[in-house]
């Protein structure tokens, strides 16, 4: 899909921009690691993507470092493969 911008491209004609994101494969997800469950069990659930490894490591981060209610962890996969954890604090 694409929209028009308004600033003109080639020959005066209106410039076309993508509004699509990246395609899944360069994308980092960023899960986080939640312990409220009813049943006890923890489990891993996806909060976002980030478009680059620092992006989504940045993002893990604060998922485990704000203020109020943080998570346990947060970790970040790219292609299904764990690339990085972070831990709350103690």
């Amino acid at each position: 899909m694409e929209e028009h911008a308004t600033a003109p491209g080639r020959a005066g004609a209106p410039a076309r921009v993508p509004c699509t994101p990246p395609a899944a494969a360069e994308l980092f997800e960023i899960a986080v690691l939640d312990t409220t469950a009813e049943d006890g069990r923890a489990r891993w659930h996806t909060i976002g993507w980030g478009v680059d490894r620092a992006h989504a490591h940045d993002i893990a981060e604060s998922y485990v470092t704000r203020p109020m209610c943080p998570y346990d962890a947060a970790q970040v996969r790219h292609n299904g493969h764990l690339i990085g954890i972070h831990r709350r604090p103690t």
